[in-house]
């Protein structure tokens, strides 16, 4: 009884740490939609598969959502966890973006990664995606350990967690062409620039439109 009463409370306090964090910083501005457009096809592909999912509580479910089904793109798939606005935790990592990194960033915090004059707007961006809820496409620049430097296109839509966990993103990352090639770094570094960014209404609004 205690314990459950002690889990209530941390779950209320992390609700809490939340809603602050998104009160205090507002989303980043963009484009609005309701489908898809950037990417390739295989934003298409996943953005329908999400479509065809239940949706009882008006979001599919982790549980639901089987990687597997589209096996064509699984290589590029990341699944993440929302843990609080300093934690967003892959829980899975395609092996070709596991290729494109040098190492399989399963259980890294994605924040990590971000360059720090994007880190914690992303963070307010995917809090967004999990808790709006809505679907997001960036096409951002990327320098990977290699040392190779160039865009991707990477489209992020939520999952309901699992009961009593947070909620979950999943998105498929599409990389260009090398613009260039520098030094190669210990750690990918993501979004140092941001070229275009699309808001998707799954229903309950975007920034800057009502839910």
């Amino acid at each position: 009884m205690l314990q459950d009463r002690a889990d209530a409370a941390h779950t209320a306090d992390k609700a809490d740490e939340t809603q602050r964090f998104m009160d205090a910083m507002a989303p980043s501005a963009g484009e609005h939609a309701t489908a898809p457009i950037l990417g390739t096809r295989m934003h298409t592909d996943l953005f329908q598969y999400w479509l065809s999912l239940p949706r009882g509580s008006g979001l599919p479910s982790s549980s639901d959502f089987d990687p597997a089904a589209i096996r064509s793109w699984l290589a590029d798939m990341t699944i993440m966890s929302v843990n609080g606005p300093g934690d967003i935790r892959h829980r899975l990592v395609g092996t070709g973006i596991a290729d494109r990194l040098g190492y399989d960033a399963t259980g890294k915090n994605l924040l990590d990664f971000i360059d720090p004059s994007y880190r914690e707007q992303c963070a307010r961006d995917m809090h967004e995606v999990a808790w709006r809820p809505c679907g997001w496409q960036v096409r951002y620049l990327t320098h990977y350990p290699s040392g190779r430097v160039a865009n991707v296109q990477s489209i992020y839509l939520p999952l309901k967690g699992p009961a009593g966990q947070p909620p979950r993103i999943v998105s498929v990352h599409t990389p260009e062409d090398a613009q260039r090639y520098a030094r190669g770094s210990a750690e990918p570094n993501f979004a140092s620039s941001i070229d275009r960014m699309v808001w998707i209404d799954l229903g309950f609004g975007v920034p800057g439109c009502p839910r």
